[in-house]
């Protein structure tokens, strides 16, 4: 550290914090002393009156203030569905649910913000903020906090990469969830009964649509009877639970079920919780609402069906009684819990540990999911939930889906917007219902066919994918021909795909997102910082949805070659074309220098082995390959070499079966063998 006249200096090998006293300025600066991040203490109008104060404090608030570039970009900040580019924006950071995604509301709020500079920020805080980026002024962004200190990480990164992986460090790394996680999920609000649920189960085998997951909303509870907090199954509409767990695995089905952290108050978890002081309570001595009881009322939510009262996950007992009552329903068979809700804890609860309820409210989610996915990966040894909200660090605990969308092309636009938005504030995995949730102009009406083929091509081209809605059906069948055999044929790439995107997923350890925006890859691209309609799934897929039933779009191919998917057609990157898309048709491309591992057709994740294997070779540059492929059952190792006109694929056990496929644009592939050096010429 250096002091000097106007201020200190601090320095390592890799940047240099600069401080002035007055006006006080905070400068950041990396090795070769480009200035990353400075404050910004003069963002004033003509008549000298401020845009935005410099950074400072008063009256219970503390603020940043920074400056912004002409041409600097930001992004981050959690789930939000507006523009992936937030410059210009403005909105609170305060968890609440969406009610869908046309709002600034958020389900999920992280306070991670990344400039296009080379910079992030993180505010390590969990109480409210207010950010105004370059709205009220084009020159300056601000984050705001109602909190007697301002406590910030201030990061540096050629890219956005490292600075996820900095992030990583400070909030944790992801995990990854299991190989049969990325199959196909289906669900409905609700599977009513236990003959719903396998007649669903038998039509996806008998239509031959591969799936993995099939999903049971409140509706296994008695929902009915309010009793939807109680974690116990309704017999009389699910007799023999484990029975129906154990005909659904026989067909290749794992079964998950719907839960929310709230109870509510006439149900008996209500009563228990109560009693054993498990329950978030007010500050009032005054009686519960339903007698009885020490200290204070029950705090209620009303963010579900009828008042309720929220578990307590900073009691440590209270967490342990929550997580038995999921313990016994995993051991009974059943594979995830779908951890919805959580955005609503009472504004007047005094919680165990004595956190104002201000500062745990965006952090209750994490608390909430952290519980269940610690109580799956005890009990079946992976880590695995389905949740709705969440918070910095909540990318250790995946999977989270977008919340409510409606069945419309503009809500499928912007729940992708709200996925890539959320994978930019530090997620590793991210979903979406598919086909939308709630109809438009009534909450029954179904998607059309066009738009539930639409977005049901962008879903089982993304992370993890689920077809969910309100009351109609999600079930493809339903749709009629030829939307059933589209999705079949989606589905089924998919299903071909697992080892590429399981090897992908994988390497979530090193801050590489399964899937992304361009300018994730790509961050010195300018062009690719306000694109936030098409994305790239894995090192090596590109995929630009439609969002119309059939038409032409405008793709942005980033530098590099690319092949078109379905006809092998070359195309120079670095450019936008135009692209005609019929229904059936995603338009979808494969990086020039690319090796897709293509497993077998299958009906569920694993069924059996990825054997045999399709290597499908995309020539590029010369150079070699390597390629780590594994499911939960063994490891492969690959290289690829391509020198000049020829190429040979070494590696794997000597008995697995695996070919080679060579896509020409100006012949026919070529094909070839593992062991085998095949002329490209």
């Amino acid at each position: 550290m250096a002091q000097k006249d106007q201020g200190w200096s601090i320095s390592t090998s890799a940047l240099t914090v600069e401080v002035d006293r007055t006006p006080f300025r905070l400068r950041l600066k990396d090795a070769t002393g480009t200035v990353r991040f400075a404050d910004e203490p003069n963002d004033r109008d003509i008549r000298g009156d401020f845009h935005h104060f410099p950074t400072g404090h008063a009256r219970g608030l503390r603020w940043l203030t920074a400056g912004l570039k002409p041409d600097e970009a930001l992004f981050g900040l959690g789930e939000h569905f507006g523009a992936l580019n937030r410059r210009g924006q403005a909105f609170a950071s305060w968890t609440v649910d969406a009610f869908g995604v046309r709002s600034d509301r958020a389900y999920k709020n992280v306070p991670l913000l990344v400039s296009s500079e080379g910079y992030g920020v993180f505010f390590d805080m969990t109480g409210p903020l207010y950010y105004d980026l370059g709205q009220a002024s084009a020159t300056a962004w601000q984050a705001t906090a109602r909190a007697d200190h301002l406590r910030a990480y201030l990061i540096v990164g050629d890219g956005i990469a490292p600075i996820m992986r900095a992030y990583h460090r400070l909030t944790g790394q992801p995990a990854v969830p299991p190989d049969w996680s990325f199959g196909f999920w289906i669900s409905r609000w609700g599977y009513r009964n236990r003959d719903e649920v396998m007649t669903v189960a038998r039509r996806m085998r008998e239509e031959k649509v591969p799936c993995d997951v099939i999903h049971i909303d409140p509706y296994w509870m008695r929902y009915h009877e309010g009793h939807h907090g109680d974690l116990e199954w309704d017999e009389s509409a699910f007799p023999d639970p484990k029975g129906m767990i154990a005909e659904l695995k026989a067909l290749g089905f794992r079964l998950s079920l719907w839960e929310s952290p709230y109870v509510p108050l006439d149900s008996e978890m209500c009563a228990e919780g109560e009693r054993k002081g498990f329950l978030m309570k007010t500050k009032d001595i005054s009686p519960s609402p339903s007698g009885g009881g020490q200290g204070g009322g029950l705090a209620l939510v009303h963010g579900f069906a009828k008042p309720s009262a929220a578990v307590d996950f900073t009691n440590p007992e209270a967490v342990e009684w929550f997580k038995a009552k999921n313990r016994k329903l995993l051991e009974m068979g059943v594979a995830v819990i779908k951890t919805d809700f959580a955005e609503d804890m009472p504004d007047d609860a005094v919680p165990h540990d004595g956190t104002p309820a201000e500062q745990l409210h965006n952090l209750y989610p994490l608390l909430y999911q952290r519980a269940v996915f610690e109580t799956i990966k005890d009990v079946h040894g992976y880590g695995l939930i389905w949740g709705r909200s969440g918070y910095a660090g909540s990318q250790r605990y995946p999977v989270h889906w977008g919340g409510d969308p409606g069945c419309t092309f503009e809500d499928m636009a912007a729940s992708l917007r709200g996925a890539l938005s959320w994978i930019l504030s530090g997620a590793a995995f991210a979903s979406f219902d598919m086909g939308g949730f709630f109809g438009i102009p009534t909450l029954i009406d179904p998607p059309s066919p066009e738009l539930y083929v639409r977005w049901s091509q962008m879903g089982l081209l993304f992370s993890h994918a689920r077809a969910h809605g309100h009351t109609a059906p999600r079930e493809p069948w339903a749709y009629g021909e030829p939307a059933l055999s589209i999705f079949r044929r989606y589905a089924q790439l998919r299903y071909r795909l697992l080892p590429y995107l399981y090897a992908a997923a994988r390497r979530v350890t090193e801050g590489v997102p399964l899937a992304r925006p361009l300018v994730y890859d790509y961050p010195s691209d300018p062009t690719t910082w306000r694109i936030d309609d098409e994305y790239l799934l894995g090192p090596d897929l590109l995929v630009a949805p439609m969002f119309e039933p059939r038409g032409r779009r405008n793709i942005y191919l980033p530098p590099g070659g690319w092949y078109d998917f379905w006809t092998d057609q070359r195309l120079v990157g670095g450019r936008w074309i135009t692209y005609d898309a019929e229904l059936e048709t995603l338009p979808l491309f494969v990086r020039a220098g690319a090796v897709l591992p293509m497993g077998p057709e299958l009906r569920y994740a694993n069924e059996r082995a990825w054997d045999p294997l399709s290597f499908e070779v995309y020539p590029g540059s010369e150079g070699t390959t390597e390629i780590e492929l594994a499911d939960d059952h063994r490891q492969l190792h690959f290289t690829m070499k391509v020198e000049r006109e020829h190429l040979r694929l070494e590696g794997g056990p000597l008995d697995y079966v695996a070919s080679v496929h060579v896509h020409r644009p100006d012949g026919p592939p070529v094909e070839g063998r593992l062991g085998q050096t095949v002329n490209l010429s």
